[in-house]
């Protein structure tokens, strides 16, 4: 493959950029930005499928499934930080704390895989009922 001079980039002009860091958008956030996206449309512009207007506040069911998975976020973090003091301490870990740092890795993974399968079938039985409607 024969590559003209002309083609070649100099990468040292890029200048780095900063990882971004995403973070997680709640259901509600969506909704709300739709909301807005769709008040904000001009009044003349057809539009082919109209957005229903989002009520303000949440009900307590689906804020518990919403606290459920930040909790799941806020218990990451904490096992994150955890891993992170015992890598910075310098020293090998004792079997016991591997033994712990282990458990609470599956205790998470269980959470995690419980908290998925509640949403899963959730999410089904909610299609089922739009079947059946339509």
């Amino acid at each position: 493959m024969n590559v003209d001079p002309t083609q070649l980039v100099n990468v040292g002009q890029f200048a780095p950029t900063e990882p971004k860091v995403a973070t997680p958008a709640h259901a509600d956030d969506v909704a709300k930005f739709r909301q807005s996206f769709a008040d904000a449309a001009p009044a003349n512009a057809v539009q082919a499928g109209q957005v229903t207007p989002v009520p303000h506040e949440m009900s307590p069911e689906f804020k518990a499934v919403l606290n459920q998975f930040d909790s799941l976020n806020g218990r990451a973090n904490e096992l994150g930080r955890l891993s992170e003091a015992m890598k910075a301490n310098g020293r090998d870990l004792s079997p016991s704390q591997v033994i712990d740092m282990t458990l609470k890795c599956h205790e998470l993974v269980f959470q995690a895989e419980l908290t998925s399968n509640v949403a899963n079938r959730s999410s089904e039985g909610v299609q089922q009922l739009f079947r059946q409607q339509s």
